[in-house]
């Protein structure tokens, strides 16, 4: 997957909302969506152009109006995230980060045990 821009907390508001949609919104709609926040078309069409510099949405053209649509989709941008925060954080593995969990008492005796029950149930699949 290509590399993409960081999503500022708008950003991905914004973007929450178009995945959410499933389908090319345009400016007008958005205002529409967005109504409570009393965003101006020009702040709309700018935080739809940083999208779309930023890898996560195309626009194309329907008569006059631009229509934007997900260049990913949601479970494709978290698994990108997730990748991303563990080479930052962890090296790349997840074993670091999970230790980390451990070792900070972040995971319950609870939680282990379900992770082990899914692991056994994914390598049973297998």
């Amino acid at each position: 997957m290509k590399n993409l821009g960081r999503l500022s907390e708008t950003e991905m508001e914004v973007m929450e909302v178009i995945w959410e949609l499933g389908m090319p919104v345009t400016v007008a709609q958005l205002l529409d969506l967005f109504d409570s926040k009393g965003w101006k078309t020009s702040t709309v069409s700018t935080i739809l152009k940083r999208l779309i510099e930023k890898g996560f949405l195309t626009k194309s053209m329907s008569g006059k109006v631009n229509y934007y649509d997900p260049a990913l989709t949601l479970q494709e941008y978290k698994k990108y995230e997730t990748k991303t925060f563990l080479n930052r954080l962890y090296n790349g593995k997840v074993k670091n980060f999970i230790a980390s969990l451990v070792d900070d008492e972040e995971l319950s005796q609870k939680d282990i045990t379900e992770l082990k029950e899914w692991f056994a149930r994914r390598e049973g699949g297998k």
